[in-house]
């Protein structure tokens, strides 16, 4: 593992997409991130389970761990209007488990997937598709936030400050100003030069110091069909934790700079194992 000294990024997270885990292989879970020193957590929510058990214990756990866990939602649908339903059913599953869970296994934010440039739809109308997006980002922090202290972040793609949200602001710019923090899926397997990690991510980066809302880099673990520079499945954890030491000496200097997120827990493991 990677020794970062005191020059650490403050934050080290990872998505949690199997809730299955929880209940075959929770000890492994927290064992495995306590070792790579992971302090958030992005954990996957099935809405139709009913008994909160499984995620009270390991929450619970975690916390005492020092580690933070968000609940983690979304489909690419959730970026349209007619959807809202789900995001609302969402949002009331978290509600109902906060409540019957107690303060010390609660999550401590909510954490949205929802990528709606991967319908069909954004190709046809990427305007209209990206003015539902946002109204259904300001349904969610509006319910998340009723009644709640909840955080709310969300992942974006590394070059979402290149679409307008109007004629003076991006849509990167709107979504830090409406949410709590975001985690940017600068997939990416280079820090440096153009496209790597750096050059990418620097945009957003600027945006979250602007508005004093912290951004997180992913950077992706599970094979990729999209080209060589993605991932580092191949490469392996090594040249995964050079890359982000890299990175880190670089970004380190923005204050909306706030660490990496690795995607996911199931393939990080896999590849420490190997």
């Amino acid at each position: 593992m990677l020794k970062w000294g005191s020059e650490k990024p403050p934050v080290k997270a990872t998505w949690v997409w199997d809730t299955m885990a929880l209940m075959k292989d929770k000890n492994e879970m927290l064992a495995f991130a306590e070792e790579q020193g992971v302090n958030v957590i992005y954990l996957h929510v099935d809405r139709k389970a009913r008994d909160f058990e499984p995620y009270r214990a390991f929450i619970e756990e975690a916390h005492g761990l020092g580690i933070e866990v968000e609940a983690l939602g979304g489909d690419p649908a959730w970026g349209l209007t007619e959807y809202q339903q789900d995001i609302e059913s969402f949002i009331g599953w978290i509600k109902d488990y906060q409540l019957a869970a107690g303060e010390r296994a609660a999550f401590d934010g909510i954490h949205v997937d929802i990528e709606p440039y991967l319908l069909k739809e954004w190709k046809q109308d990427r305007d209209d598709i990206v003015r539902q997006w946002m109204g259904n980002v300001e349904f969610l922090v509006k319910k998340a936030k009723k009644d709640t202290s909840l955080r709310v972040s969300a992942d974006l793609p590394f070059w979402i400050h290149k679409i307008p949200a109007s004629d003076s602001e991006s849509v990167g710019s709107w979504m830090i100003d409406q949410l709590d923090g975001v985690v940017l899926m600068n997939y990416r397997n280079f820090a440096i030069g153009e496209n790597g990690i750096i050059a990418n991510a620097l945009p957003m980066i600027k945006e979250g110091t602007r508005a004093g809302k912290p951004v997180i880099i992913g950077l992706e673990m599970a094979p990729s069909d999209e080209g060589e520079h993605i991932s580092f499945y191949e490469s392996g954890t090594s040249s995964m934790h050079r890359q982000m030491q890299l990175s880190h000496m670089v970004m380190r200097w923005h204050t909306g700079y706030q660490g990496f997120s690795i995607h996911d827990y199931k393939r990080w493991r896999e590849a420490a194992k190997s």
